[in-house]
């Protein structure tokens, strides 16, 4: 039976999936890679068997040979990077290196950047990999009795011969390869695995956030670092974002950096940045970039985002979507049932809790018989939340616990700046200084939750508590609610009382009042800051930056959608 050619199995896949299944279906499945020192290091190892070249005869002009007495004088022969499939094996491979060997038969060599097992033996998935590029061989005439792994770690070559049992080793695992293929949902993570740490996709498999979180597994795996759980997580990104916000700044390449040039005119010097160092564009206003920047930007997955002058989320232009259509059916079939209820209580009851804290800390001034009624209040409300039997009852909780929150709010503003009181929340336009920095922050956090969300395969536009709108983004801002108080409410208070913004640096026209281009600078540095900062996961026990949250976050709301996990993991501060 053949294989139709868009159905094969790489062999570098089966390799994986012998290694951890998980892995498999999140790359060959799922479309999800990361780089880290390892790939990038294995790169560099292949750089030169990557480069075809060599020669390969015929396979009949080597079955000619072999009926003849061999001649052992006979110049061996080396190919590089040769691709070869078979439709009823399934599978297509790219081989390293195909040697000719003094008795007519092929050797295909692999090219592995680290060592041998402890036994100095191939590592079990090398020897399917390679056994199974030998039955490609052999499947195009070639004669093949062994199979070589050069370890680059160890500078060593091991040799393997091939023996029926190899065979049987290789075709079972690709017959485990092809079932997951077929699955929806992943397999479930390794536990306390070694693999784990040294894995480049750890930060998007989550193998010990799932096996905590997984109803058949939580009496097993406890949270905490005092109860053991491993900080595979790295605390925060190196690559950062870049905002442009100069009106007539330009923005192009020059060779693998991003060149802003500034309008004519302007203070500010030309500034390159290279790929390596970028997490994302924003481009604020009047600002161009050239379709050379941009094509660079998305072959380096940088996503770039464009406002308006005044902070307006206009949307952005990205790389290719994830292809994880089945997390996106999931999410489709959960809109408006209980489903996305459970998930909408979870964020809403953060939301009123996390706003809770923050009036808790900041309302020192108030008075305390006032201020522990209404927190009180707040914290009847998050009850309320976490219990809510529909979607309207739930967002009449939500508007009740904002109205409560907002007056408070306004009342700690003005008392360290009149000219900061605030009559309630206003938008489209803001109709003082606090509502357009609340309005330019929910943009930005607005974004990067859209970028969140997006790259786990969900479709931003689709929310489970935000009713769908044309054009609004509601699951992203699903995935904010919790988050508005902790960073974007946190930071406008605090640039506030610390005097970084002044009544000056706002103009007002008719009713709506706007940031001038200082005040966006202070929000934007302030913002950045806050993302930067390292916060406790209050389920898992490490510390992680808040945009690295979001993407915690995201992630587990996908999978809790998926049904791998049952319920969507709390994020609340104390």
């Amino acid at each position: 039976m053949s294989t139709p050619q868009e159905s094969y199995i790489a062999a570098r896949g089966v390799n994986a999936c012998v290694f951890c299944p998980r892995l498999f279906w999140l790359e060959y499945v799922a479309g999800e890679f990361a780089d880290n020192e390892h790939t990038i290091e294995g790169r560099h190892v292949h750089r030169q068997v990557d480069k075809p070249g060599g020669a390969m005869p015929a396979p009949e002009a080597e079955s000619a040979s072999t009926q003849q007495s061999p001649d052992h004088n006979q110049p061996d022969w080396q190919t590089r990077s040769l691709w070869l499939s078979d439709p009823a094996l399934g599978v297509s491979a790219q081989l390293d290196v195909v040697e000719h060997q003094q008795d007519n038969t092929v050797m295909p060599v692999d090219t592995k950047k680290g060592k041998p097992d402890a036994k100095g033996e191939l590592w079990p998935a090398d020897r399917v990999q390679l056994t199974l590029q030998a039955l490609l061989l052999r499947a195009h005439g070639y004669q093949v009795t062994s199979v070589a792994a050069w370890y680059f770690g160890a500078r060593k070559r091991v040799h393997l011969e091939l023996e029926e049992h190899h065979i049987d080793e290789a075709l079972d695992a690709v017959s485990l390869a092809q079932s997951w293929i077929a699955s929806p949902v992943p397999p479930a993570p390794l536990v306390d695995s070694p693999k784990c740490p040294g894995c480049s996709l750890h930060a998007i498999c989550l193998p010990d956030e799932v096996n905590a979180l997984r109803a058949d597994h939580l009496a097993k795996t406890p949270t905490g670092e005092e109860d053991g759980m491993r900080r595979i997580q790295t605390p925060r990104d190196d690559a950062l974002p870049v905002y442009v916000q100069e009106h007539g700044a330009r923005v192009g390449l020059s060779g693998q950096c991003l060149k802003i040039t500034p309008r004519v005119g302007s203070e500010l010097g030309v500034q390159e940045v290279g790929f390596g160092q970028i997490s994302q564009l924003n481009l604020m206003g009047a600002v161009q970039i050239t379709t050379q920047a941009l094509q660079a930007c998305l072959r380096n997955d940088i996503a770039v985002s464009f406002f308006s002058a005044g902070g307006w989320y206009y949307g952005r232009a990205s790389g290719t979507e994830s292809r994880q259509v089945h997390v996106r059916i999931a999410q489709f079939a959960a809109y408006g049932n209980a489903a996305a209820l459970a998930i909408a209580r979870v964020l809403i009851a953060d939301k009123i809790a996390n706003q809770r804290v923050l009036l808790r800390r900041n309302a020192e001034q108030a008075d305390a018989a006032y201020l522990d009624h209404e927190l009180g209040e707040l914290d009847t409300a998050r009850k309320q939340a976490e219990r809510a039997d529909n979607a309207p009852s739930l967002l009449g909780i939500e508007g009740s616990a904002a109205r409560r929150y907002w007056q408070i709010y306004s009342e700690m503003l003005a008392r360290d700046e009149a000219a900061f009181a605030m009559d309630g929340r206003t938008r489209r336009p803001p109709q003082d200084p606090t509502n357009a920095l609340l309005s330019f922050g929910y943009a930005l956090l607005a974004k990067d939750c859209t970028l969140a969300v997006a790259a786990c395969g969900l479709d931003p536009y689709l929310g489970m508590f935000h009713t769908a709108h044309h054009g609004r983004p509601s699951m992203a801002l699903d995935l904010m609610e919790p988050f508005r108080p902790l960073i974007i409410d946190s930071i406008v208070l605090q640039m506030v009382r610390r005097r970084e913004v002044k009544p000056e640096d706002f103009v007002t026209s008719g009713q709506a009042v706007a940031m001038k281009e200082r005040a966006r600078k202070k929000l934007l540095q302030a913002y950045e800051r806050r993302m930067d900062e390292l916060v406790t996961h209050p389920t898992f026990g490490y510390r992680i930056s808040y945009r690295r949250v979001l993407y915690v976050q995201a992630r587990l709301l996908a999978r809790t959608l998926s049904t791998e996990i049952d319920q969507m993991p709390s994020f609340r501060t104390r």
